[in-house]
């Protein structure tokens, strides 16, 4: 008998496909992951993440450039120099602010001498660098005293600042009235 070319499963056919048959299952990804393909447990391999961190860690520590100096703090300190220096240390100016009961009206005093306002403050700095009595480089030191308002400390600064003194400095505020 001849084979029909349209039908391929003839009975001789059938006993083939039968033992030649296996019955596959469907294995999802996720199973495929938790599992591994044949069934064993997946396992991160660490070792060549480690070589590759530590090839990085030397190749970092060999080309890195440390500053001799760093960390250091440079300083100079007296030599001769100092002790052939003659001169007596400049006395600090005090600027003394001082407020009455309102805290609107206040005074200022430089040393002994009473000053009327910011300007005449100016003034008198200003003749004082000028005559040799006080060096830029003094140190001023500014003494709020009582309830003085911080405006009025600010214009004290502002006013040494503009008669281009450069150490200038604040002492903590006192409630006395008397310095």
């Amino acid at each position: 008998m001849a084979e029909d070319p349209t039908n391929p499963v003839t009975d001789d056919a059938d006993e083939t496909l039968d033992d030649q048959e296996e019955v596959v299952h469907h294995i999802s990804q996720a199973k495929k992951r938790k599992k591994g393909v044949g069934g064993e447990q997946m396992e991160l391999q660490l070792t060549s993440m480690i070589d590759v961190i530590f090839q990085l860690l030397i190749y970092f520590i060999i080309t890195a450039n440390f500053v001799v100096d760093e960390g250091t703090i440079k300083a100079k300190l007296p030599g001769d120099s100092a002790q052939k220096q003659e001169e007596e240390p400049s006395i600090p100016t005090n600027i003394y602010i001082q407020t009455s009961g309102d805290a609107v009206d206040y005074t200022i005093r430089v040393d002994n001498t009473t000053i009327d306002g910011i300007d005449e403050l100016f003034g008198v700095l200003k003749d004082r660098i000028e005559t040799g009595r006080l060096d830029v480089e003094d140190t001023v030191t500014i003494h709020p005293q009582g309830k003085v308002r911080w405006q009025h400390v600010v214009n004290v600064f502002n006013a040494c600042v503009r008669a281009e003194l450069e150490q200038v400095g604040f002492a903590r505020p006192t409630i006395d009235s008397n310095p």
